[in-house]
């Protein structure tokens, strides 16, 4: 992105013109806080993003509650900036702040704690503080002097409408601070750059834009209070740029920044306002190329090259379970490899749990060490290939310990083939299925790792119709076959998700088998119950996010629009294409891109009424079927609820699963240069029911 004029540049650098200097590092990044309050994983993952983007962004600072402090420096894989937030006000050894080098405390705010002076305050923080500048947080209509080096923060929104000072009030402040040469932030309630009203609180909330055109104009001796009234775009954009920049190098000195919880949203208002204009820049030239080609015997020819990198977790004779990376015909042991004891654990959920960043930089350390281009790729060979092991060699688990399990019903044909069914006299969809995507939470007990034996499950089924009900083994066993997306990083209680790919660490094949007979019975009014708790097959390899970016699609077409909350933002359709084999025999071909409701907005809705995401969560898209009868997930649609037969190469008949039949799940995606991918497989076998 490019400031008009120039690019980004500090505020105070000679030539920087009028929107240069008054944008430059404006945002302090605070995700962690309302309404964004992501995790830490997520947050810290975001504002690495930022930094590493391309095009120049507005953000300067990481927002951290000193409680929280230690969590930050854990998750760390780089220094970083931080404005260090005092949340509990006898937080103790802030004298350890100028020790640290893994994060650069440049400044620490702290509110006002009724009773107390400023000077007071001041005293009894400024020796622990003396590395970093102080802002203390004070009503606007609060006296403006302060002791030289400490400035003032200044809250121009919240959420009760009581926390939104009136544009006399925020104009007073503004003026005694230029008056008094008192620098300042602002926080809170300036999520646009244009001043507008908000209904659903009866208040006005005050824009970015018009704060920072309020401090030019209270150094040009106007009053402020004016430009924090104004709402015509064209009038703030025509002041913008006719700002002198000596006017705009003094405003920023003492408007530091403005706290902000979406650091996308005031880039986006810039651009929209004219004062910003986008741009790509020519990509970066790579340092070296890690993932064309790996040193691993038959791994560029296989569909599990070093561009794919699937994680599970396998366990050798007499050995417990360990983390690994799959390569070729191998796995790699990662804890000896990556120095990282969080691979020991017998699960990946302490991995996941480090969020976004952790698992880039753990992937791209993975394809150094396995890549045949790297500089020191004799090296790494030598010290890696101990640690791989054939896959003929190793047992699977389940690659995560599963906190929750929820299974969509995301296909369109799916939906209306069970519709027309079972209500062949009405329309197959019922009334919300459009408008949200339907789902269901099930039982995490029993989702089991793929080539776990399935024993056929027992309960109530109609023996006939106008019959009355029997306990017995279910007669209409299922397959469905699905797409299961695999939580890293969480969400707190109340909170909604964040970006999809922020919580969200990758995927694996899922059959959620289903005992028909069982399920119709039951399901009226409450749902799914025995019919689908006794056993959710799951792929023991997890494909990360990253290794789908060439899969990525836009998602199709709906209608009606989704409410906003649902509105894709980014494309996370997938073109992938399953296959399900029957006894060794492919029976179908579902294609997962023709989805009608995609990932992004299972978790979004999901998520929405403040559920908590927990790492290890798993949701699932539910059954996968096209348009066409050989693109059909689920049995039930092939056999048409058993009214046509499956005939197989041997002679055999099928409309439903039999004791001792194998379903095998498989999936290929587009991989980068043309290449192709396969997931994971997920298979299992009918055993006979005990009774």
């Amino acid at each position: 992105m490019t400031l008009h004029g120039t690019d980004r540049e500090p505020a105070g650098t000679e030539g920087a013109d009028g929107p240069s200097a008054l944008f430059s590092a404006l945002v302090d990044d605070a995700g962690l806080y309302p309404p964004a309050l992501l995790p830490m994983s997520a947050a810290l993952a975001r504002h690495y993003a930022d930094e590493d983007a391309d095009s120049p962004v507005l953000s300067h600072r990481f927002l951290c509650p000193a409680s929280r402090l230690d969590e930050l420096r854990a998750m760390l894989s780089r220094p970083v900036k931080v404005g260090l937030i005092l949340d509990t006000p006898a937080y103790p050894d802030l004298g350890r702040l100028a020790g640290l080098t893994d994060v650069d405390v440049d400044l620490v705010e702290v509110a006002l704690p009724a009773g107390t002076t400023l000077d007071a305050l001041v005293g009894r923080l400024r020796p622990d503080v003396s590395t970093a500048r102080l802002f203390v947080e004070v009503p606007p209509t609060a006296p403006h002097d302060v002791p030289d080096g400490v400035g003032l923060k200044v809250r121009c929104g919240g959420q009760t409408p009581g926390l939104f000072p009136s544009t006399h009030e925020l104009g007073t402040f503004i003026r005694g601070c230029v008056e008094r040469n008192t620098p300042f932030k602002a926080t809170a309630g300036l999520h646009h750059a244009v001043r507008h009203a908000d209904p659903s609180m009866g208040v006005y909330k005050h824009g970015f834009l018009n704060l920072v055109l309020a401090v030019c104009a209270a150094i040009d001796g106007r009053d402020p209070a004016r430009a924090l009234e104004l709402m015509d775009r064209r009038e703030l954009v025509a002041r913008a740029r006719s700002v002198p920049p000596e006017t705009a190098r003094r405003a920023r000195e003492l408007l530091v920044s403005y706290g902000s919880c979406n650091t996308h949203t005031p880039i986006d208002d810039l651009h929209r306002l004219g004062l910003a204009e986008r741009h790509r820049r020519a990509p970066r030239a790579a340092k070296e190329e890690i993932v064309t080609s790996s040193w691993v015997p038959g791994a560029d020819t296989s569909p599990y090259t070093i561009a794919h990198l699937p994680y599970g977790v396998f366990s050798r004779p007499g050995e417990p379970p360990r983390a690994g990376a799959r390569i070729g015909d191998h796995v790699l042991d990662l804890a000896p490899v990556l120095h990282d004891e969080v691979f020991t654990s017998g699960t990946l959920n302490d991995f996941l749990a480090r969020g976004r960043t952790a698992w880039r930089d753990t992937r791209r350390r993975i394809q150094r060490l396995l890549s045949a281009g790297a500089r020191e790729a004799s090296a790494n060979r030598a010290a890696t290939e101990p640690h791989l092991i054939p896959l003929d060699q190793v047992r699977m688990h389940l690659p995560v310990e599963i906190g929750d399990y929820v299974d969509f019903y995301a296909s369109l044909e799916h939906a209306t083939n069970l519709g027309r069914m079972f209500r062949p006299d009405a329309e197959p969809l019922t009334p919300n299925w459009r408008h949200l995507p339907v789902g269901y939470h099930g039982r995490s007990g029993t989702v089991v790792v793929s080539g776990t034996p399935v024993t056929r499950p027992r309960g109530q089924r109609l023996p006939g119709p106008g019959q009355a009900p029997v306990l017995g083994p279910s007669r209409k066993l299922d397959i469905e076959a699905e797409l299961g997306f695999v939580v890293g990083a969480g969400t707190r209680l109340g909170d909604s998700a964040g970006a999809f790919d922020d919580h969200v660490f990758g995927v694996a094949l899922v059959n959620d088998w289903s005992a028909r007979d069982i399920q119709s019975w039951e399901y009226v009014p409450l749902g799914p119950f025995l019919g689908k708790s006794f056993a959710t097959s799951m792929s023991a390899w997890i494909t990360p996010l990253e290794a789908l970016e060439a899969a990525r699609v836009p998602g199709r077409a709906q209608d009606p629009e989704p409410l906003d909350y649902l509105r894709r933002r980014e494309p996370w359709g997938l073109d992938l294409t399953l296959e399900v084999r029957l006894n060794g025999e492919p029976i179908s071909a579902p294609p997962y891109r023709e989805m009608y409701w995609t990932p992004d907005q299972m978790l979004a809705h999901m998520t929405v009424n403040g559920a908590v995401l927990r790492t290890g969560d798993l949701f699932a898209s539910g059954t996968v079927s096209g348009a066409e009868p050989s693109q059909r997930g689920s049995l039930i649609e092939i056999s048409w609820n058993g009214t046509e037969t499956i005939r197989l190469a041997d002679g055999r008949d099928r409309t439903f699963l039999e004791d001792g039949d194998t379903v095998t799940i498989t999936a290929s995606a587009p991989g980068p240069d043309g290449s192709r991918i396969v997931l994971g497989e997920v298979t299992g076998t009918i055993l006979p029911s005990p009774a």
